[in-house]
Formats: structure tokens, sequence, C-alpha cells
């Protein structure tokens, strides 16, 4: 799920020194010039602060430090020492943090001193003195906010409104927290009622999902907000708020309302720096309200400036998003589409990432570098992403040695704050050391759902699968961008003695064996993978693995006249690709659990036709190599990160059944191999702009697992999948369009409904498109974007753009209606034949206003038994068409092959 950007908080990630860990070693001079200069600061004196430099430093650093601690009277001060290194020249070099409480108002500035002994005059117990000093960061702004319990405010006819959302309270009480530039916090209590209406079609789909109709409307009888004090005069009249006598009751009631709700949005935590909650203020226009209704529990609806999508309203008491999306202002900033990419501030253009696994209890200790440059703008802080549970031990860097980091409260987020201002441009490299617990990650949404029934256990012989563990996208088990983007990686990964490994790149030799160290206390392995193309992220996955010998292939890449499958011109592609006249190199090996390694030959030569069949139709294979890990679960399902794939095999003794579930396609086995492998090209070459753009990896992965049933099986296999997609799409396309990705089923926590739509409808609307633009355009226009977009990230506009240069059209029409839009168009048919019943009249109408492009095969059938299959484009209200009669006609069908996304009503 989606953290909203402003619902965070800090935490000084310094890890404590060693003798904070061990039994405090004596003070020394260095530790008593850390307390001087705390007593000093404390005290508010200047001359203070200046008797602990030494009479050379440099006199501009120095009053800035002076300036920083004693500008005005503190109410307390905090000084940490957080590193501490030996120079050449006898001096040491330490980093200090530095939190100053002035009236609730707090500061935290670092800062670097060197330090040298005190001269010989001086008493042997004196304190070090500062010889140099910079100052490395300051965040200020920070406050120790509470409730204004000395004023009580009588609420009349108070109306807040936020863009889609309106907040009324006729009659109640209201509480403020207050900063130095004004109130920041405000607590309603009383009876008032709320409204929430998306404009976008699709966000009003999702609330009606949610509450069954298209606006929110709930009583509520308690509002926490927060805003930027300089909006408060904007948002809240003040002829709506008069002072009154505080009543205990409602004292102690805002209290909770207040406690509760402070620390989910803009509070920091400054660990041992301070014990009390500091909360940062929201920027100017940004808004948080927690709304606290009687049917639905508390509902969050947050507005982040800095958001691409700005607008985010969430069910808290469920942990759902219910809407997303960017407001009608955002978009006229930004247009309707977005890239994520267009967020970050750096790339990363390379990973080097020795980790060491200990899969028994779940533990990482890892050191990772990253090759970075810098984007459009310069930069003072960047953030990477390492999960939460990981505790990072040091960042630095060759350019700027050791550096301040601080992590982000309940998320994934590390903010590195840099020394020196970054250009666009620069290139730097960081050194992340890193250590803790983490939980393997889960298939997620390309794991078939359950159903709720089990098969009977009671006399079964239940054997467990071998355990295996996946860290990946969603698990952020080494340090990465903000986003995923293409880089190349080095992966060194040691693990114990029984364990293997499968992971990103190709492997670079056997794996060597590792002496006992701290971590691995009996020794173990170490596996090393390099990458020759660029990757989106990387992966690994731990098991007990027996691999088959390494397969080397050379795949034949087609010419551009592309034939299709399922075309009377497919043979050529059915026997032997195409036709070839290049090829892609690539090493093809099989790994697998113990008790599935009799089936790993079978798999070897299964997975060389897939890749041959797919690399005819796109040119070639993205990656020089690919490795197959079948692991046991109870469960089918598959995970497809570059260079490798996993392919669960669900144990004879797996208590579940998963029968009613849009991707379990029972007569075909081979359907989920086909789509694990075609991720290789969609999903992995050609990745997303963003989450919305999900169906260019499932929906183009499903549909050429799709093809390949059809090379594999023929016509009618494929048509039964195809019929399968249709059922699947049609059923649940009222629950969202396929551009909300992620989004779709998640309110009801029903992933099938995600799969339905994201992978099946999303097949379905290129099958549609092919048939629609024809076989050779549609073929011509998918190796087209492939080449263009491989090692990049694509949008549904671009793909678009691809198909109308080679289909010569325009298809706006149509990605507005089958990605952009949920509904499913209704077709009334009527025909007609002539006396001579020589020809027959077609009259295709579709009843709804918005019309719909799309092809729907007329079936013909006659009464001798035969029957003639015509291909019609829909691309108008009305379609009529005579065709002549080959014999006697007995019935006409539209759509029997389920081969369109239509419902069609028979008419007379």
């Amino acid at each position: 799920m989606r953290t909203l950007a402003i619902l965070v908080g800090l935490c000084c990630l310094w890890p404590p020194s060693a003798a904070a860990q061990t039994t405090p070693a004596p003070i020394d001079g260095i530790d008593r010039l850390v307390l001087a200069i705390e007593d000093a600061a404390r005290s508010g004196q200047e001359v203070s602060v200046r008797g602990l430099a030494r009479y050379d430093i440099d006199g501009a650093a120095l009053g800035d430090f002076v300036s920083s601690l004693v500008s005005a009277p503190p109410t307390s001060v905090t000084v940490k020492e957080r590193d501490r290194a030996r120079l050449s020249n006898g001096r040491d070099r330490i980093i200090i943090e530095i939190l100053i409480d002035r009236n609730r108002e707090g500061q935290v500035s670092t800062w670097r001193l060197d330090v040298a002994p005190p001269v010989a005059a001086t008493p042997a117990e004196a304190p070090w003195q500062i010889a140099a000093i910079e100052r490395l960061s300051v965040v200020g702004g920070l406050y120790r906010l509470s409730l204004d319990g000395g004023t009580e405010y009588d609420v009349r006819d108070l109306v807040i409104d936020a863009p889609d959302l309106s907040l009324s309270l006729p009659s109640g009480r209201a509480f403020l927290a207050r900063t130095n530039d004004g109130p920041t916090a405000l607590v309603l209590l009383g009876r008032g009622r709320m409204q929430f209406a998306p404009k976008p079609e699709s966000e009003r789909v999702q609330i009606r999902i949610f509450c069954g109709a298209e606006a929110l409307s709930a009583d509520f009888d308690a509002v926490y907000l927060r805003i930027s004090p300089y909006d408060f005069a904007q948002r809240i009249a003040s002829t709506s708020l008069t002072a009154r006598p505080v009543d205990n009751g409602d004292l102690k009631r805002a209290t909770q309302v207040f406690d509760n709700f402070l620390p989910r949005s803009f509070e920091i935590d400054l660990g041992d720096l301070s014990g009390d909650r500091w909360s940062l203020t929201p920027t100017m226009n940004d808004f948080v309200s927690e709304i606290v209704t009687k049917k639905y529990g508390a509902l969050t609806y947050a507005r982040s400036g800095s958001e691409p999508e700005d607008i985010s309203f969430f069910d808290r008491q469920r942990h759902r998003n219910i809407s997303i999306y960017a407001s009608e202002a955002k978009l006229a900033q930004r247009g309707r589409f977005f890239s994520e990419d267009e967020q970050k501030d750096y790339d990363v253009v390379g990973y080097e990432v020795d980790a060491t696994f200990v899969p028994e209890r779940l533990w990482i200790d890892g050191v990772a570098r990253l090759r970075l440059r810098t984007r459009d703008t310069a930069i003072t802080t960047l953030t990477i992403k390492l999960a939460e549970p990981l505790v990072v031990r040091s960042i630095t860097s060759p350019q700027f040695g050791r550096l301040l980091h601080l992590r982000v409260v309940r998320q994934s987020s590390v903010l590195v704050s840099l020394p020196a201002i970054l250009t666009p441009g620069t290139e730097m490299e960081l050194t992340v050391r890193y250590s803790g617990r983490l939980e393997p990650q889960q298939l997620d949404r390309e794991t078939i759902a359950v159903q709720q029934d089990r098969v009977n256990t009671s006399e079964a012989l239940i054997i467990p699968p071998e355990p295996n563990y996946l860290y990946s996208n969603n698990s952020f088990w080494y340090p990465q961008g903000t986003v995923t983007g293409y880089a190349e990686a080095r992966l060194s990964i040691s693990v114990p003695a029984d364990f293997d490994v499968v992971a990103t790149g190709t492997p670079q030799g056997p794996p060597q064996p590792v002496p006992p160290s701290l971590v691995l206390r009996r020794g173990g392995k170490r596996y090393q993978f390099a990458t020759a193309q660029p990757v989106r992220y990387l992966a690994c996955v731990i098991s007990r693995f027996n691999a088959t010998e390494a397969v080397q292939l050379n795949l034949p890449a087609s010419t551009d006249a592309i034939r299709a499958p399922s075309s009377p011109a497919a043979e050529a592609l059915r026997s032997d690709g195409g036709g070839a006249e290049a090829s892609s190199a690539l090493t093809l090996s099989v790994q697998a659990n113990p008790r599935q390694f009799n089936r790993a030959r079978g798999f070897t030569e299964r997975a060389t036709d897939i890749l041959r069949f797919y690399t005819s139709l796109l040119g070639d294979a993205p990656y020089s190599s690919f490795t197959l890990a079948l692991t046991e679960s109870d469960l089918p399902g598959g995970h497809s990160p570059a260079y490798f794939a996993i392919l669960n095999q669900p144990l004879p003794t797996s208590p579940y059944v998963w029968r009613n579930d849009p991707v379990s396609f029972d007569n075909y086995a081979n359907f989920f191999l086909a789509h694990e492998i075609a991720h290789q090209w969609w999903g992995q070459a050609v990745g997303g702009k963003n989450y919305h753009e999900q169906w260019l990896s499932e929906g183009f992965a499903q549909y050429f697992a799709a093809l390949y049933a059809d090379r594999d099986r023929g016509p009618d296999q494929f048509a039964s999948v195809v019929r399968q997609m249709r059922r699947w799409g049609v059923d649940m396309s009222a629950q969202g369009a396929v551009y909300l990705g992620y989004r779709l089923g998640h309110i009801k926590g029903e992933g099938r409904v995600f799969r339905a739509l994201v992978y099946n409808k999303g097949a379905m609307v290129l099958h549609m498109l092919r048939r629609l633009v024809g076989d050779e355009a549609f073929f011509r226009g998918l190796r087209d974007f492939y080449v263009t977009w491989r090692f990049k990230k694509a949008g549904t506009g671009d793909f678009r753009a691809a198909m109308e240069k080679a289909a010569g059209v325009s298809l706006e029409r149509f990605f507005e209606r089958w990605i952009f839009g949920s509904a499913i168009p209704v077709v009334d048919v009527t025909w007609q034949a002539d006396r001579s019943a020589s020809r027959v009249a077609i009259r295709l109408e579709q009843r709804q206003d918005d019309v719909f492009d799309v092809a729907v095969t007329v079936t013909l059938s006659y009464a001798d038994g035969t029957s003639e299959d015509l291909l019609v484009a829909l691309t108008g209200k009305v379609t009529e068409r005579t065709v002549p009669l080959k014999r006697a006609l007995r019935e006409i069908d539209v759509n029997r092959d389920g081969a369109a996304l239509v419902e069609i009503r028979e008419g007379k």
C-alpha cells in the first residue's frame, strides 16, 4: 500500500557509539568538551561558547556556531557525539548533534569539529579545544505541540473546505495547538457532517464500492486538523470561533483525540536527543483531516502538494486507500499523465551489494555501494529506501566521508544530509552498511487467491513445502533509490552451506566457500552475480536447490514481416519461430527444490520453446541469461525479476483449492510458466512509469502467455483462454478502470478483482486492439514499442503512439474507453435476409452514450450445418453490413467466440 508522503516521522539514526553499547569508558577530554558545549549553550553566554575554541580558529565558522547556540536564550540544550576519528595531525574529528529548545520550538544542527588537546599549561582534566568547525546540516521549525488547555472555543456554523471535501459543524467546541507563527492543529468536538465527493469518474466508482454512493457523506463527532499556520485564517473563519471558559470534560475528550492523531502526521522522533514529542508544521496549502465518524471509524483526508497525486482519502480502521488522485489544480500544473521519475532528485546508475543471509533467523548483514548521478536540480539532501527493520550502521562517501542520516519512522525512507550542494549532473558514491531481521517477501499480487473452502484434510498427510526466502522489489532489502530505475549491478550473496541462491544477474562461476564469521558462525558459501544489461531492481531467492546443467541457446529473431498466431499464415511461427535472420544468445538453467528436480528437465525444454517463441515475436531476448527456480508451495504462483523467475509448484497434499480465480487456467498447465517468462520483456525490460501502468506488465504477460497457448495447443486452446479472460473481465469491470492498477479490489481486499482487470481485461484489450488494427500492424507496433522503450519506463500514451504509428489511425477513443473507463458496451443486433435469401442485412447498434471502438465476430450459421465468421469493426453508434449468403441461413451469432468485451442483445 502506498504511504502518504506527508504522514511521516523522522528518527536520528546515528547508531550509539561502541562505548555506549558496553561498559562506560572513562570520560576523556573530548567527552568533557561535549559536556562543556552543552553547558555553555545552556548558559546563553556567547563568551562561554567562544572560550571553548582555540585562538587560531576561523572566525566566521566560530561565529556561525556561536550564533546558532546563543542567538536567543534556550529552554534546554542537548548535545550528543555521533562519530569520532583520529586525524594524521594529532587532532581528532568528531561529529555532534545539538538540539536547542527555545520555548517549545526546536532546532537540530549537526557539526563537524576538529578538536585538539589543551595547551600544556591547562589542568589535566580540562576539556579539549575546538580547532576547526563546520556546520553540516540544520533542521528548524520543530515544535513540541500540545493543546492549549487554557482556552476553549464555542463553534458556530463552521465550514471547512478543501478540494472535494467539506466539513460542517453547526455547533460544537474547539481547542487549538499553537506555534510561534500561529495555530497549526485544531480539535473539533460536536456532531457535524462531512462530504467527500471526488470529481474524477474513476474515483467516484471507488467511493461507490466503499459506501454505496458516488459521494461519501457521514456524521462525525470529532475532527483533528493539521494545517500550516499561514493558512489558518484562510481556512478557519474567525467569526465561527468564540472563546469561552474551559470545560474539563471537553478538554479531556479533546486531549484524547489530539494524543491519538498527533503521532500520525508530521511528528518526528529525535531519539536520544529528546524523549518529547516533536512535530513539523505542514507547508502552505497542505492539509490533513482526521475525521472520526460513527459509521466508518476514522477516515483521513490529506492534501500534499509535493505529490503528483495530491489528494488521498484513507480508511484508517481497515488500512485501505479509498481514493488517490490529482486535484484540478495539480492536473493544470502537470497534465493528465505523470512518471514517478519526475520526482527523483538523482538516478542510481550502479549497485554493488554484498549481503550475508541467515535464513533461519531471517537475518541480513549487508554493505551496498550506490553510484548516483543528480538530475535536473541542485540538492543538499537525498533520500534512499531501506526496509524499516534494517538498521543503518553507517553511510559514507569517498567525496564527503561519513554522512549524517535520518530515519523516517514507520517507513522505508532514510534521509542523507550532504555537506555540500550537488549541482545537476554530479556523480557521487554512497556506501551503506546495514543489518537486521527482515521477513521475506510474499509473492503478493502474482499469487492465486485461495477459496474459502479447503480440501478435506482429516485423514490426509500434509507435507510442508521446502522453505524458500524471497527478497525482491517490495521488501527493500538493499539500499536503493526512491523509485525503481534501470541500473547495472553486481551481487555477492553469502548463505549457510546448506542453502543455495538464485538472484538477479548471470552467475559468476560456482559458489565459493566462506570461512566462519560472527554472522555465519559455521561458515557458508558465496554466490556472485553480475548484470550485462540494466535492471529495474535486485532480487534473490534462497532455498535448497538442485541445478540442471546450463543450456546455451541461440534464440531466433523473426523478420520484420511478423505473422501472428491463429492466422492462416502462422505456420512458420509454429514450426521454427518465423524464419529467423538473426539470433539472441542466452544461457538457460533450471534449479529446483529437491522433490521437484525430476521435473526440471521437462521445464528446461518448455522454457526453451517459450523463449524461442517470444524472441521471434519481439526480435531479441532482453537479458543474456535466465534461471527458472522451481519452488514448493501450497499455491501456484510466480514472480519474475530480471534474469530469473520463481514458479511455485503446489504439492499434491496442498489443503487448498484455487479453481475459482481469474488466472487459474486448469486446462493449460503451462500458462503460469509462459506468463512469468513473458515478464522478462514486459515489466522488466519495459517498465511502467507509475502504478497506473501495471497493465503494461501484467496484461502484456498474460496476453503473451495466451499467444503461446495458441502456438503450443492451437486455436481451440487459445479460444478457451480468451473466453475465461472475457468472462472475468466483463464480470469485474464495474469495479474500476484498468488504469487504477493495484487499487482495483483493494478497498474490499479482493485480489481477484485486480487479477481479473489488470491481468485478464488488460490482455483482452490487447486482443481487441489486434483484431481492430489487424495482425500485421499490431505485431509491428508491438515490436516497435518494445524496441523503443527497452530498459526504460513507458506509459499507456507511449504504447498508443507506437500502435497509431503502425496502424495509421487514431486510437485515442479506443484507449480512453478500454483503459481509462470501466464500462462494458452493450450492442443490439438485428438482421434481416432479403426475399431471395441471397443476402442478409445486419445492424449493430451500441446502446450506451459513449461509442466504443471494437471488432466483433459475426457468425453466419447455415442450414446445412456449416458456418462462416466475419470480423466487423464497430466504430460508430450504428454499424450496418450487407453480407452475401452462400447457403440457406439458419441464424446469426455475434461474439460467440468471446473475443470482444461486449454484451450482445439479440433483436428480432
